[in-house]
């Protein structure tokens, strides 16, 4: 992740570059779970995380996480 002019941007790197049609930036929600993810954490994990900062109730967050995770995994963006 990259911050550029405040913006918190995934920038493709590698053979991504051809596959993901530009760069993705990441709302405040998006990035707290990037960064979140330095450390190995369930959904559950996350969700809480996320409920805590944002002050949105458990069910709410955790589906906003598992749509980021779906859709980062599906652009391959996290190493296994």
């Amino acid at each position: 992740m990259q911050n550029v002019g405040g913006e918190s941007l995934l920038v493709p790197i590698g053979a991504r570059v051809v596959d993901v049609n530009g760069i993705i930036v990441l709302n405040d929600t998006a990035r707290c779970v990037w960064e979140l993810l330095a450390q190995e954490r369930s959904v559950d994990e996350l969700a809480a995380a996320v409920a805590e900062k944002f002050d949105v109730d458990f069910a709410n967050a955790r589906v906003d996480v598992q749509t980021f995770l779906d859709e980062i995994a599906h652009l391959q963006a996290l190493k296994s």
